[in-house]
């Protein structure tokens, strides 16, 4: 039998049947909330590295400085032309974006270098630099790309499975930045 339009849609946004732009948007989100704890991350975790600024570059600590508060804002900016623009280049430039991150962290492992990334502030500057660091970006990485194929921030097509499907990219993000 039917179901009123009312019902029937009520019901279809409570389905588990994801399409693929609803895959794309779930990891949209979840690459912006990573953005946004990253860039607030480093926002908080400045003022604590001020002072080594100061001690490592003399007069040229204004320098770092403004590099430090860039990429934060930069981070934070992408994160909400992810969340708010309804077109698919924010979800290329975080593309574009983690793979000059994940190539730092390259860069700086074939050359031994596992002093903490600093990734996340504060959260991250008490693990040293290690494959785990890489893998969790690789994961970033691929959360991009997936996210790379939707152009819209529409209402998904089944709402409780794309929310399930974020919480779960949630969780793994979560669980790779605390761990590495």
């Amino acid at each position: 039998p039917l179901l009123p339009g009312r019902v029937r849609a009520h019901a279809r946004g409570l389905s588990l049947q994801v399409t693929a732009d609803d895959v794309a948007i779930a990891a949209r989100v979840v690459v912006a909330i990573v953005l946004i704890v990253s860039g607030i991350g480093k926002l908080l975790a400045i003022r604590q590295s001020l002072g080594q600024y100061r001690v490592r570059f003399g007069g040229y600590a204004w320098i770092t400085l403004l590099i430090a508060l860039a990429l934060p804002l930069y981070e934070l900016v992408l994160a909400g032309l992810l969340l708010f623009v309804d077109a698919s280049w924010p979800s290329w430039l975080a593309l574009a974006t983690f793979v000059v991150f994940t190539g730092v962290l390259v860069r700086r492992i074939v050359i031994n270098d596992r002093r903490p990334c600093n990734c996340f502030g504060a959260a991250s500057t008490k693990r040293t630099l290690s494959i785990g660091s890489l893998l969790r970006n690789t994961w970033f990485l691929a959360l991009a790309l997936v996210a790379t194929g939707t152009a819209t921030m529409s209402e998904p097509t089944a709402m409780f499975g794309t929310v399930l499907l974020g919480a779960g990219f949630l969780a793994v993000s979560a669980v790779l930045v605390v761990r590495t």
